[in-house]
C-alpha cells in the first residue's frame, strides 16, 4: 500500500543532525529523499566516529541514524555547472531542505527565491539555529550552544554541579521532528490551495516550546527555574529518583491523591495512608521533608526492578533507572519494533540497527526499506532520471562538478 508521502520527492542539502533527521521521518514515510553531498568528505556526521571500522568507511554510527530511506548525490554546489544540476533536480521536486547558516545558500544561488522561480509551488523548508531573520540568525549554532543560550541548561542538573546539557542531543532531534512537521503542514496546504512557502525552523524556537510548561510558568506567574536535578520543580516529595536496595535508582513521577493511595500500598504502610496530613497535595509538599525521608527508607528495602512491578501494579508511575543497552532489551521495544535492522549497506559489512520513529500507523507505519546511502553511491542514477545521458555524467565527473 502507498505510505503517506509516496510521490513525494525531497531536495536535501542539509547535514549534521536536525535536517537529516528530519528529512529521515519523512523518507520512513515514503518521501524519495536525495541528498546532496559535497564531493570530498560528505556530510559532517560522515566524519565523526572515522576510528572504527564502519567509521573509516564514511558510514559511522551517527551517520547511519540519520540517514536511511535516502540516494546520495554528491554535487560542488560551487562549481558552474552545478546551477544546471540543481535547477533540473528542483523542476521534479516538491521539498527542498536545507540548513546552512542565514544567507550562505542564497550565496550560492540555491535561495527561496531563486528555487521559487524554478518551481513556483515548492516547499522550502530553512533549519538554523536562530532564525532566518533577527539579530541572532547569522551566530554559528550547535546543539549544545542553544541548550545554553535558550536557559535549557539553566533548568538540567543538580545545585552541587551546576546547569548541565542534557546528555543527547535534544534540540538537534526536537527541531528535526518539528522541521518534518511543518514540512507536513506545508505539503497538506499546498494540497489545498496549490501554493508552497518559505518553512524557516529555529533551533532556539524549538527549544523554547519543548520548555512550555516552564516557560509558561514564568511568564504567567513569574516563577524562574531552579536546577532540581531528579527532584521536582513543583516540590512534591512524590516525584524525583530514589535509591533502591539493589540495582539502579527509581524514579518515581506521582503527583495525584490517588497515586499517594497506590505508593502507600505498594510499600505496605497503612499508618501514611491514614495520615490526615498527607492526603491532598499541599499537605504532602507541607511536608516534604517528613515524606521524602519515608519513601527513601522504604525503597532501600527492595530492589529497584521489584519497586517498579510493585509500583506501577497499584497505578503509580514508576520505572527503574535503566541503561540504554538495558531499555533495548525490554520486552516493550521489541514489540513496538521501534528498532529496525536492515543489510546492504554500502561498506557495511554486517547488519546494522536503527531506530526508526515514534509512532506506528493503523496502515503503512514508518519503515526502513533502504540502508543510509555511501557518499555518492546514487549520483548516476539520479542525474539519469533528472535526462542526463552517461555522457553528460562522466562530462560533469571528468569537470570536478561530481
Amino acid at each position: 500500500m502507498a505510505k503517506a508521502f509516496n510521490g513525494v520527492r525531497i531536495i536535501d542539502f542539509s547535514q549534521v543532525f536536525a535536517g537529516p533527521f528530519a528529512t529521515m521521518q519523512l523518507g520512513l514515510l515514503g518521501a524519495d529523499v536525495i541528498k546532496v553531498e559535497e564531493p570530498k568528505d560528505g556530510d559532517q556526521c560522515r566524519g565523526i566516529g572515522a576510528d572504527n571500522d564502519i567509521g573509516a568507511q564514511g558510514m559511522p554510527p551517527f551517520f547511519l541514524a540519520m540517514n536511511a530511506n535516502k540516494r546520495s548525490l554528491t554535487l560542488d554546489l560551487k562549481h558552474p555547472k552545478a546551477a544546471e544540476v540543481i535547477a533540473r533536480l528542483v523542476k521534479d521536486a516538491d521539498v527542498v531542505v536545507q540548513n546552512f547558516r542565514p544567507g550562505v545558500i542564497d550565496r550560492l544561488g540555491f535561495g527561496y527565491e531563486a528555487m521559487k522561480a524554478i518551481k513556483p509551488n515548492l516547499i522550502y523548508c530553512s533549519v538554523s539555529g536562530y532564525g532566518q531573520t533577527g539579530p541572532s540568525s547569522k551566530a554559528p549554532a550547535y546543539d549544545g550552544a542553544v541548550q545554553a543560550v535558550s536557559g535549557m541548561m539553566s533548568v538540567t542538573g543538580h545545585p552541587a554541579s551546576g546547569p548541565t546539557r542534557v546528555g543527547f542531543t535534544v534540540v538537534d532531534l526536537g527541531t528535526a521532528v518539528m522541521a518534518a512537521f511543518a514540512i507536513a503542514g506545508a505539503l497538506y496546504r499546498r494540497a489545498m490551495t496549490g501554493e508552497g512557502q518559505h518553512v524557516d525552523v529555529s533551533m532556539l524556537d524549538t527549544s523554547l516550546a519543548l520548555m512550555s510548561p516552564i516557560v509558561s510558568n514564568y511568564l504567567n506567574i513569574g516563577a524562574v527555574p531552579e536546577l532540581v536535578g531528579n527532584g521536582s520543580v513543583v516540590k512534591l516529595p512524590t516525584l524525583g529518583s530514589f535509591a533502591t536496595g539493589t540495582g539502579a535508582g527509581i524514579l518515581m513521577s506521582a503527583m495525584t491523591d490517588k497515586q499517594w493511595a497506590g505508593i502507600t500500598a505498594a510499600i505496605k504502610r497503612p499508618d501514611l495512608a491514614a495520615d490526615e496530613r498527607l492526603k491532598t497535595v499541599p499537605g504532602r509538599r507541607a511536608h516534604y521533608d517528613y515524606v521524602h525521608a519515608e519513601l527513601r527508607a522504604a525503597f532501600l528495602t527492595d530492589s529497584a526492578m521489584n519497586w517498579e512491578e510493585r509500583l506501577n501494579a497499584e497505578g503509580v508511575p514508576a520505572s527503574a533507572i535503566r541503561t540504554v543497552p538495558e531499555i533495548l532489551e525490554h520486552p516493550q521495544v521489541a514489540h513496538r519494533q521501534v528498532i529496525g535492522r536492515i543489510d546492504g549497506a554500502t561498506g557495511v559489512d554486517r547488519e546494522i540497527g536503527l531506530v526508526t520513529s515514534g509512532f506506528t500507523a493503523g496502515a503503512d507505519s514508518p519503515e526502513i526499506t533502504t540502508p543510509p546511502p555511501a557518499k555518492g553511491e546514487h549520483t548516476d542514477q539520479v542525474l539519469a532520471e533528472a535526462g542526463y545521458t552517461p555522457e553528460e555524467i562522466a562530462a560533469l565527473r571528468a569537470d570536478g562538478a561530481l
